[in-house]
């Protein structure tokens, strides 16, 4: 397992940020900024010295590098495709607990960010637990495997019902009323 780079100071973080052939990763770039934060940095002077220029990207990285502990950020840092700044920003005012409870499930299942969001705002799950007893039990009628997802604000969503080669998707198409013969 890899390990973010052992930094002393301020100078040493911005020197190694800079010295990165590509872009740093997010991981990278909190990490730095977490750093550059406790050696007295304030947003525009971290802008400044790594050249970034949004004013707001700066106040993430340093909300999220400020909130997880040095064991999230190693997490974080050997799962960048699993774990994003998205998600962290979502979750950084939660507490230790449940934050890393929450990246755990995250590295198993992927979760979209607007999921994190709605936890973070304490949204609570209960309607999930409808749905999947919903979806489960579809399942079970349809013989095949059910995904539904729910927007509880605009109370719409998507059922994904899974086939297993073309004669299934036909029988599945005959099922919802649809004919495919009729129209190829």
């Amino acid at each position: 397992m890899a390990h973010l780079p052992l930094l002393t100071d301020a100078e040493e973080a911005i020197d190694y940020y800079k010295s990165q052939p590509h872009s740093p990763s997010d991981p990278i770039t909190a990490h730095v900024i977490r750093i550059l934060v406790q050696d007295g940095y304030k947003n525009r002077d971290i802008r400044e010295a790594l050249g970034i220029e949004k004013v707001y990207t700066v106040t993430h990285f340093i909300r999220v590098s400020q909130a997880l502990t040095d064991g999230e950020m190693e997490l974080w840092f050997n799962n960048p495709d699993r774990i994003t700044l998205g998600h962290l920003r979502a979750i950084a005012k939660l507490d230790f607990p449940t934050r890393e409870s929450l990246l755990r499930k995250l590295l198993v299942a992927r979760t979209p960010v607007h999921e994190f969001e709605s936890i973070a705002r304490g949204d609570a799950q209960e309607k999930d637990v409808d749905i999947a007893r919903f979806a489960s039990t579809m399942s079970e009628v349809t013989g095949r495997p059910t995904d539904i997802r729910f927007n509880k604000k605009r109370k719409n969503g998507t059922i994904t019902l899974n086939f297993y080669d073309l004669d299934d998707l036909d029988d599945l198409c005959r099922k919802l009323g649809f004919n495919p013969s009729e129209y190829f």
